[in-house]
């Protein structure tokens, strides 16, 4: 039996009409869709995938999380395994970046973490330092179908944090740490 093919499933955290974390001129929601356009970029430009790639909010416009969740359950519906990625920034004074991933199904949260792992490791080779995995039942978009994480990529309000992605070239460059997880997921599961 062939397996599914995968989709990664991009979101860009706030939008809209929500920014999401501010401090000063650094706007969460601004950051994320950077982040998220470079990712889509690179996904793109890989050569020989066979992978999918979905970025609904890539004019900006914004989602809600429900609609994400349902919009996530169509593809699985339409025989995609899904891999969800949702983009954010912190704020709150710490230091470096965090992956969530769902906590509960053993599958989902092993598969999740391994991507975690992956995208963990990326960011360091990008130059950011790292908060580590974390679990939860607590956020919505974990709660979506597939493998979902939600990345904190680092504290907007952390002026010394800030150095590591306070340029669109530094987001670009999370961006393509991003992607080159995602592909190596891919590579290891496809």
């Amino acid at each position: 039996m062939t397996k599914k093919p995968i989709l990664f499933y991009l979101s860009a955290g706030h939008g809209g009409g929500d920014p999401g974390a501010v401090s000063g001129k650094f706007v969460e929601a601004d950051m994320a869709r950077t982040v998220m356009d470079a990712c889509y970029k690179e996904l793109l430009a890989h050569k020989g995938r066979t992978y999918k790639v979905a970025y609904p909010e890539k004019d900006g416009s914004g989602m809600s999380l429900a609609a994400h969740v349902a919009d996530m359950a169509r593809y699985k519906a339409k025989g995609y395994r899904v891999v969800a990625i949702d983009a954010h920034f912190n704020a709150g004074g710490g230091d470096g970046d965090e992956v969530w991933v769902w906590k509960g199904v053993i599958t989902k949260s092993r598969v999740g973490k391994t991507l975690a792992n992956l995208i963990i490791a990326e960011l360091k080779k990008a130059g950011q330092n790292t908060r580590d995995v974390k679990y939860t039942k607590d956020l919505y978009f974990l709660k979506g179908v597939g493998v979902p994480v939600l990345v904190e990529y680092g504290f907007v309000d952390n002026k010394t944090d800030r150095k590591g992605f306070d340029t669109k070239k530094e987001l670009q460059s999370y961006g393509k740490a991003t992607a080159r997880a995602l592909i190596r997921y891919w590579k290891k599961y496809r």
